[in-house]
């Protein structure tokens, strides 16, 4: 029986980007605009282009394919909310850290939630993800971590 992200989800390689883009360890760094440079956990560093929809791996080249480190820059910069199926305990706890926006999480109704995976400034009394759209929830509004709709603009 499947347990793992991976392997709930082996039925195309384009899934399979999507999972690795999000468990993998990769340090997503912006460099100017919308050009990042993408570190992998071996070690290799590739330049992505978030605008262009570019970026400098084999992958990419050579099979003209939407990499999974295009797909970590648009997961990182919350421009691609992680799918509902993803277990938020396999992604890796980097995802968005270098970055200022916030990464988005696909809700199972179709909308949108805003915590990230991996936040350990959370309260722990925290419920954004029972809230609908962009609305806090009390427990991060009081600690700061997040502010009412208009404020802090």
């Amino acid at each position: 029986m499947p347990t793992t992200t991976a392997e709930r989800h082996e039925s195309t390689d384009l899934e399979q980007r999507d999972v690795r883009a999000l468990t993998e360890y990769m340090t997503t760094l912006p460099l100017w605009g919308d050009v990042y440079s993408v570190t992998t956990e071996s070690g290799s560093e590739y330049r992505v282009d978030a605008f262009e929809g570019r970026c400098t791996c084999p992958d990419h080249d050579y099979r003209e394919v939407r990499c999974k480190h295009i797909r970590r820059v648009a997961f990182a910069t919350g421009n691609r909310p992680i799918p509902a199926w993803v277990d938020a305990d396999e992604v890796d706890a980097q995802l968005g850290q270098h970055v200022e926006e916030t990464p988005k999480v696909a809700a199972t109704d179709g909308g949108v939630t805003l915590d990230s995976f991996g936040a350990d400034d959370r309260p722990e009394d925290c419920d954004c993800a029972e809230l609908s759209g962009d609305f806090p929830c009390w427990p991060c509004v009081r600690d700061g971590r997040r502010d009412l709709p208009g404020e802090g603009e």
